[in-house]
């Protein structure tokens, strides 16, 4: 007796005094490519919807009036899991008719200096186009890559083709649509090779969309919507996935916003999105918008679901500070328990409903 007394005492000396690790952060990042403001939070624009320059009369009454606009609520009708279960348990930020901020802070206002900003921290003033460049700044994801507890457990994919040269697939080994296998990707098959990673058991997932900057550019608004639908079900389908696995329940925390917006008046700026900085630039690109560039479309929305999201902190960009993309990169490596400051101390601190504990 005396001898199992004596074993248990030890055995009691040398276990550890903190409780068993209980998992390790994850974060899941997703993008919808140019999406305004506007439709997040209002839905559909009956304005837009009724001009037949972007609705074809024969579906308008048929399809698109019953499914976005003639209901109870256009965003929620539109974004059912985004002003539901995210805007209910986590946060959902934007909304400029209630007087909250959320932008870009480079001064371009479209795709490749948008995400370059979302994934490093900082604008680049030197990116001016969307072209086939490699880029020279460092990302949150290429960083997390060359850490040990995260080397191989990095992935995105992403519909757009410029994707491998904003990471810099050239510099680093994170995998980037390596799913498609060289055919041309499409929202479908991003969705598809986005859930895919899930089943690899990886700790940080980006999966950015892009059908909906297509339709907008094309003016097809009708698609354009139905794109915003089939992104917010993915979101769905993803957060439920992530709740149906041991290895990612309790432990993830999905972050969601767009890379920029887009114009609001008049009527036809909804397709596009730069800023004058853009325009003076390539003074031949756009001359009709008379040297103002597209009002509105540096504004942006974000929203955030899971362990690291603390509620009130959204507070603080209603009729105060603003939300920038800037700060999503920090955001994400706080939500991961890590230091940003060991990233980079020169970029977007963490935003303040992504706890900082």
């Amino acid at each position: 007796m005396r001898r199992m007394l004596i074993a248990l005492l030890a055995l009691a000396v040398l276990a550890p005094l903190t409780p068993a690790r209980a998992g390790e952060p994850k974060f899941v990042l997703v993008t919808m490519d140019g999406v305004r403001w506007q439709e997040v939070f209002r839905g559909a624009d009956p304005a837009i919807v009724n001009d037949k320059r972007f609705v074809n009369p024969d579906i308008k009454d048929d399809v698109v009036n019953p499914a976005y606009v003639t209901v109870h609520d256009r965003a929620a009708a539109l974004m059912p899991f985004l002003h539901g279960k995210i805007a209910h348990d986590g946060v959902l930020i934007g909304n400029r008719d209630a007087g909250e901020c959320a932008s870009v802070a480079n001064d371009m206002w479209f795709s490749y200096p948008g995400y370059n900003e979302i994934l490093t921290g900082k604008p680049d003033p030197s990116i001016v186009e969307n072209d086939k460049i490699w880029n020279k700044n460092v990302s949150f994801l290429e960083y997390l890559q060359h850490q040990p507890a995260f080397h191989g457990k990095v992935e995105m994919v992403g519909t757009w083709t410029l994707f491998p040269y904003i990471v810099n697939t050239q510099r680093t080994d994170l995998p980037v649509n390596a799913g498609f296998h060289g055919s041309y990707p499409t929202d479908v098959k991003t969705a598809r090779e986005g859930l895919a990673l899930l089943s690899r058991h990886d700790r940080v997932i980006y999966v950015a969309f892009g059908d909906s900057d297509e339709f907008a550019h094309a003016g097809d608004y009708a698609h354009y919507l139905a794109a915003l639908e089939r992104g917010d079900e993915y979101l769905r389908e993803i957060w439920q996935r992530l709740q149906s696995d041991p290895f990612y329940k309790g432990q993830t925390t999905l972050f969601v916003s767009t890379d920029h917006g887009r114009g609001d008046k008049p009527i036809g700026y909804w397709r596009d999105h730069a800023s004058q900085r853009y325009f003076d630039i390539n003074p031949k690109s756009q001359p009709e918008y008379n040297g103002v560039g597209v009002p509105g479309s540096a504004n942006v929305f974000m929203a955030a679901l899971g362990p690291a999201v603390k509620r009130e902190g959204a507070a603080a960009y209603r009729g105060g500070a603003c939300a920038y993309s800037q700060q999503i990169a920090a955001s994400a490596l706080t939500a991961l328990g890590l230091d940003w400051r060991v990233f980079a101390t020169d970029i977007g601190e963490p935003l303040a409903f992504i706890d900082h504990e």
